[in-house]
């Protein structure tokens, strides 16, 4: 598998930002949110949603699209399968302005149109304007 897949996850989620992805290189942020969960700062470390296998050390079990994505179906991304997309994409109601879970399918279709390369060039601003309210919602030209 190529290296710059690593960072997305077959859902869709830009893992690059992340700060549990952070906090394997940042000490301090992994102390910080450690302390929030009451966990010792290597518990809190995530390397990505690949190379963990779709295991987060501080929640029980395997995501469940991992699952259905790699291990069920053996695909690369959730796009690829023909019930895409399923309710397994379903946005998130709850932090949805801290958590990047509401932007799956997006980035699955983007994915798909314009390659894993670009994508991954882009991710990181797409990323970025979502969480800074600049991200044009149904073509508009009103900043969310």
């Amino acid at each position: 598998m190529p290296q710059e897949i690593e960072l997305a996850a077959p859902c869709g989620v830009y893992c690059g930002p992340c700060p549990y992805y952070r906090a394997a290189t940042d000490r301090a942020l992994a102390e910080k949110l450690a302390s929030q969960r009451g966990l010792e700062p290597e518990a809190i470390v995530c390397l990505g949603c690949r190379a963990e296998r779709g295991v987060l050390r501080w929640q029980a079990g395997v995501c469940q699209s991992y699952d259905c994505c790699i291990n069920q179906k053996g695909l690369q991304f959730c796009y690829q399968c023909p019930d895409f997309p399923c309710l397994k994409l379903a946005p998130c109601v709850h932090r949805a302005g801290e958590i990047p879970h509401n932007m799956k399918v997006y980035n699955l279709v983007l994915i798909q149109r314009i390659g894993l390369e670009n994508w991954l060039k882009e991710a990181g601003d797409i990323w970025a304007r979502y969480f800074r309210g600049k991200i044009v919602r149904g073509g508009s030209d009103v900043e969310m």
